[in-house]
């Protein structure tokens, strides 16, 4: 769908419409199985208290996206204003606990956040075209951070000109995410270790490039 330029077909309003009503469908769906799965007695029983990582632990130690956030840190890298988030009300999903169940809480209201956005988008996408045309290869070098699901990654790209670029790497949220885990899994049990391995969601195939 997304390419250099833009996106691959436009979307004319009839068709931004209905995707709004897809959402508010899928929004009316998740929210009472979202509530159920919070207000579990199994599910609250184990995961309070499970996992603590303070604020300066995982600010230290490098955490981003929910992990970071479900510690109490207000960051989100779609606050630098990139894209179209300047123009899109953003305030940071957070919770204070720093636990498992506070990491689970922030990425399902993160899910609602998700759809306000959207919701925001299509009402201020104007008339027009949406795909700009792109004609020749990069000439330059560029270093961009954006807010994926699991947390910020960070991109860099070299190019000279011609067809192949010169040189680009790429940090995962994955990558910045297991350092904390570290703090996360001291003194826990071994049937802990899955859980907490979980609340980072990790990509491990990003993490094994």
């Amino acid at each position: 769908m997304n390419c250099i330029g833009g996106v691959l077909k436009d979307m004319d309003s009839g068709m931004l419409r209905r995707l709004v009503e897809v959402l508010d469908g899928m929004e009316a769906e998740l929210r009472p199985l979202a509530d159920t799965f919070l207000q579990d007695y199994t599910v609250g029983t184990r995961l309070h208290g499970l996992g603590l990582l303070k604020p300066e632990q995982a600010t230290l130690a490098g955490a981003v996206g929910p992990l970071l956030r479900a510690s109490g840190v207000a960051y989100d890298a779609r606050l630098l204003g990139y894209a179209a988030y300047n123009d899109l009300d953003l305030e940071p999903v957070t919770a204070r606990e720093g636990d498992a169940y506070a990491r689970c809480q922030v990425r399902i209201e993160e899910i609602y956040q998700s759809f306000r956005l959207i919701r925001q988008a299509v009402d201020k996408i104007p008339e027009g075209p949406l795909a700009v045309p792109v004609k020749g290869n990069p000439d330059g070098e560029y270093f961009m951070r954006i807010e994926q699901p699991r947390g910020e990654a960070v991109y860099y790209v070299k190019g000279s000109g011609s067809r192949f670029i010169d040189r680009f790497r790429l940090r995962t949220p994955t990558t910045s995410n297991i350092p904390p885990m570290l703090d996360m899994l001291k003194g826990c049990q071994l049937a802990d270790v899955p859980l907490l391995i979980l609340t980072i969601d990790p990509c491990i195939s990003c993490t094994e490039r």
